[in-house]
């Protein structure tokens, strides 16, 4: 909630100030084409802009109604191609002068991109930094892909069997039969198996004739073919677990080792999976983590969010990194659910619903939209820091965690004392504690306890809400955060429900 009462933040990439105080400006339909094309933010009708710094002037109470009804009519008249805003996403602030602030929503649109201004294809914007800005002709592409979930299903011209890695079939056969409702997959030739699977399909598109789909060339091909198609393929995973060696100590590479999706995950999830044999890690207060088993899974997950949701059509590729005290997974393109729903619900969008089926035809990511969960879960059990995904228009980068969070900062000195703080706000009801509740928990003077306060707001550590009495000391507003606050309250919820049956 904004205070217009005290200073205004600056305009970011999730705030528009507009001052429309007669009527609505052109520009307001580039904000909107931009919030919806990228994350989403918040436009304020009513602001005024003086020497960089911003004041809440606000509207004449007497012609709100106008300004509204002018907005809405714009909506209804397509004054943009697509809108997400809804009558709930208004609302109006009065200020002491008596004049209101307008307040809208915009949610980013996770269909129908690109949003463009009065279907005008030239005029689509996107949100960098506090500006908006037109999007260059592969950022408009980029847009068009994000819009569809269907990218690996087009039937591929002039691609055959031969164009697909043998073992790799044979191997993948072998897997899908132990499966007892695909036991009589033994009993069909190549061509046959490779239809049912999804990898040959007819093109409804052209001909009808039958051809290898993209997602069936990217999962099994040869890496050459692969390349033919899709030029910027490249997978690669990086061991940097070794703080003493200036690169890496292994590398697995599409490229150089001439792997396909398949191939490369059979290694890769193998080399994860041992990288946890070093099944617990012990945090600041040598108390044993365990980071085995359900690590694995999240690992797993990780791998697989990467390659199913990877937009292989972008000119990046996808990377996995392996650090001593986290792993990251990157893939070229922005998620297609929100970044709130990917740790807590089983909400699941993939744009390539071919590569997809064939993990789940094996066994894996059989719960749909689930792999969230299980990576938070296991953090969560083993007492890990919880993990954090970031997603833009061009990459989404998933990290996973094998240590606490007060032993994750790395390129800080954590001492005791500054843990043993961290540690207690990150488990108090609210994430947050006054300076006395710190006194009396820790046991350390009021002396001690500032010093090392001011330690860890230094290294933007913690932050400090409020002022005088209610100070209060908290974790930084992170996704994270929230999904502490979250699962806290889940907690409750389940007791209370426990407690009443």
């Amino acid at each position: 909630m904004m205070d217009f009462t005290k200073k205004l933040p600056n305009e970011s990439e999730y705030i528009e100030y507009k001052t429309n105080a007669n009527s609505l400006s052109h520009d307001m339909w580039e904000s909107i084409s931009a919030f919806e094309n990228t994350d989403g933010g918040i436009i304020y009708l009513g602001i005024t802009e003086k020497k960089h710094k911003f004041y809440p002037t606000g509207i004449d109470p007497q012609k709100i109604q106008g300004i509204l009804d002018q907005f809405w009519s714009a909506i209804n008249n397509e004054a943009v191609s697509h809108s997400t805003i809804q009558n709930e996403d208004i609302s109006q602030h009065k200020l002491n002068t008596g004049n209101i602030v307008i307040e809208i929503k915009v949610r980013e649109a996770l269909t129908d991109k690109p949003i463009c201004v009065k279907h005008n294809f030239s005029q689509v914007f996107i949100r960098k930094g506090a500006t908006d800005a037109k999007v260059s002709h592969s950022e408009f592409k980029t847009l068009m892909r994000d819009a569809k979930t269907d990218l690996d299903t087009a039937v591929l011209q002039n691609f055959w069997i031969e164009d697909l890695n043998e073992e790799n079939i044979n191997d993948y056969k072998q897997q899908i039969t132990k499966r007892k409702k695909s036991i009589n997959y033994n009993k069909l030739n190549t061509e046959e198996f490779l239809q049912r699977i999804g990898v040959i399909s007819k093109d409804y598109e052209n001909d009808g004739k039958l051809g290898i789909t993209a997602g069936g060339l990217l999962f099994f091909g040869k890496n050459n073919a692969i390349l033919h198609a899709f030029p910027n393929f490249q997978l690669d995973y990086y061991d940097k677990s070794d703080p003493m060696q200036d690169r890496w100590k292994e590398r697995v590479s599409s490229i150089e080792d001439d792997l396909n999706i398949y191939s490369f995950f059979k290694i890769v999830n193998e080399k994860l999976r041992i990288s946890t044999k070093e099944h617990f890690k012990l945090d600041n207060d040598n108390t044993r983590i365990d980071t085995s088993g359900q690590m694995q899974v999240a690992l797993r997950e990780g791998l697989l969010n990467t390659l199913i949701h990877a937009d292989y059509y972008s000119d990046i590729g996808s990377k996995i990194n392996y650090f001593p005290n986290y792993y990251e997974f990157t893939n070229p393109g922005k998620m297609l659910i929100n970044k709130q729903d990917f740790f807590d619900t089983n909400k699941s969008k993939t744009r390539n619903p071919i590569i997809s089926k064939l993990f789940i035809q094996i066994g894996f990511g059989e719960r749909a939209g689930s792999g969230g969960e299980a990576i938070k879960e296991a953090a969560s059990n083993s007492k890990l820091r919880l993990p954090d995904i970031e997603t833009n228009l061009i990459n989404t980068n998933l990290k996973i965690w094998k240590v606490t969070y007060a032993s994750s900062f790395s390129n800080h000195k954590i001492n005791k004392r500054e843990a043993n703080i961290i540690k207690l706000i990150q488990s108090s009801p609210a994430l947050s504690l006054t300076h006395k509740e710190l006194e009396e928990k820790t046991g350390y003077s009021r002396t001690i306890v500032t010093t090392n306060i001011n330690n860890l707001k230094s290294k933007h550590i913690i932050i400090q809400e409020g002022r005088g009495r209610s100070t209060r000391y908290s974790l930084p507003r992170s996704n994270e955060r929230i999904i502490m606050l979250m699962d806290q309250v889940k907690n409750i919820l389940k007791k209370n429900m426990k407690n009443n049956q």
